[in-house]
């Protein structure tokens, strides 16, 4: 057990937004060569996925359409964002870490390093999983349940569109699960519940009714209640594994 005093010396305000902007600096430089580097791929990349989802196109493709010129250019930027985000979700996490590590205790550095690492390392993996399995499982679900005589044609952009709604919405998951689940881990609770947990629901729910797409118009009240109730609800399940950490005492134990 280690007691830990605050310094005197704080360090000046400017500093602290030399460095913040030194992060965002070298997160927006790495994001633009990494969108230059994917741009490259983008089209393999959507092709290969319409080839994969279970839809009768016909011999020449032709219930599979576009229906506007610059829905192509939309769907290619989508997947240079979302491959350029999940690859730099690494070097932003270290960044993260090296910025909040001096101003944490212990415990709070201990929990920052598990959210961190979880949600680069599970993130990436689900919104793979979700592409290549789910959203094929899905419409393969939905073409069983079609009526007979009833023609079908699919416009690519919005299958491309839903499918970057439900990968939007797996983040927001998952990344609020982690955070409140980790906060209960490492004991960083207030009168039994977590910190900031308030805060981040209302965060979550609110991100997702003002970004999903408009395939999910009249749907978006219903899944931002639905992602914060279930996140809430199974970080529940994460026990209180350590005492709860009073900051007034100043006593932390150091990893």
């Amino acid at each position: 057990m280690k007691i830990v005093y605050p310094s005197k010396t704080a360090s000046p305000l400017s500093e602290y937004i030399t460095e913040l902007h030194a992060i965002a600096r070298v997160s927006a430089i790495s994001l633009l060569g990494l969108c230059i580097f994917w741009s490259y791929f983008s089209n393999s990349v959507i092709e290969s996925w319409l080839h994969h989802i279970p839809v009768e196109t016909g011999p020449n493709y032709e219930n599979l359409s576009v229906y506007a010129p610059f829905d192509w250019i939309q769907m290619r930027w989508e997947i240079v964002l979302l491959l350029s985000f999940t690859t730099l979700l690494p070097l932003t996490s270290i960044q993260i870490y090296r910025f909040s590590r001096h101003g944490l205790f212990g415990r709070e550095r201990n929990w920052l390093i598990c959210v961190l690492f979880l949600t680069t390392a599970l993130v990436p993996i689900l919104i793979v999983f979700v592409w290549i399995f789910g959203i094929p499982a899905l419409f393969e679900f939905a073409s069983n349940l079609q009526i007979e005589g009833v023609g079908q044609m699919y416009d690519a952009a919005s299958l491309f569109s839903f499918a970057m709604g439900v990968s939007w919405i797996i983040l927001i998951w998952s990344t609020t699960t982690l955070f409140l689940g980790m906060t209960r881990l490492f004991g960083l609770v207030s009168d039994g519940k977590p910190r900031f947990r308030s805060r981040m629901l209302a965060i979550s729910g609110g991100t997702l009714i003002l970004t999903l797409p408009i395939e999910f118009d009249g749907l978006r009240l219903l899944t931002a209640i639905l992602v914060v109730y279930s996140a809430d609800f199974l970080s529940r399940i994460v026990p209180i594994a350590m005492s709860p950490l009073d900051t007034r005492t100043n006593i932390d134990a150091v990893a």
